[in-house]
């Protein structure tokens, strides 16, 4: 574990030794997921139970950025063999439509708390974010996915770094008429933080700018 202020710093090797379902359950605030396809999630009842118990019983906000496998974007064939090389687009068109109609059932019951976006940028890491820890994958072109692959957990500022993520949105900046000011303060905000806020920001920009269009039950 490295650990330098209010940042700690834990490397796993492969998804099981995080154990989502455990993490999901003991949500209090959040669960942000940024993770291209669900399938597993939605097949997995340790997981999905977690789920569905943190928003019954902790009110929490579960917000999720699906790679939408059924829009014809330029980038999306390269996007599904970077995230599971072996399967074909209609194979992932599948796994989309498994995780899409999971996470509508979950918005359905919980309409206050479920937002699903369509993700509008090319998938570069699987993020998932349980309250003030961030967990982090990176997608390689390997028949090794990334669940196999080495995560790190961090323990962070989460909500301020959010918010400053959020706040420097470029379709903020546009609404607020004030561009070149916002923009020229924001940058002196990221430039002071400590080397590892800078760190964990980058993952948190990454969150917001896969966020598009909102998908409705």
């Amino acid at each position: 574990m490295v650990s330098s202020k209010n940042i700690q710093t834990v490397v796993h090797t492969g998804v099981s030794s995080l154990n989502f379902g455990e993490q999901f359950a003991g949500a209090q605030k959040r669960i942000l997921l940024h993770a291209a396809i669900y399938n597993r999630f939605a097949e997995n009842t340790a997981v999905s139970s977690a789920l569905e118990f943190a928003l019954a019983h902790h009110n929490i906000v579960l917000q999720v950025i699906l790679l939408p496998v059924w829009r014809d974007i330029v980038w999306m064939d390269a996007a599904c063999k970077l995230v599971r090389p072996e399967s074909s687009r209609a194979e992932m068109l599948e796994k989309a439509e498994v995780s899409l109609e999971f996470f509508l059932r979950l918005s359905a019951q919980y309409p206050q708390q479920v937002v699903i976006y369509e993700g509008q940028t090319v998938p570069a890491c699987p993020l998932v974010i349980v309250d003030d820890s961030l967990f982090c994958g990176h997608y390689v072109h390997s028949q090794v996915l990334a669940p196999e692959g080495v995560w790190m957990e961090m323990t962070a500022p989460v909500e301020s770094l959010l918010s400053l993520a959020e706040s420097i949105a470029p379709r903020e900046l546009a609404e607020a008429g004030e561009e070149h000011l916002l923009i020229e303060q924001r940058k002196e905000l990221i430039s002071a933080m400590p080397p590892q806020e800078r760190a964990i920001f980058r993952y948190l920009q990454e969150w917001n700018a896969a966020k598009g269009p909102v998908i409705r039950p």
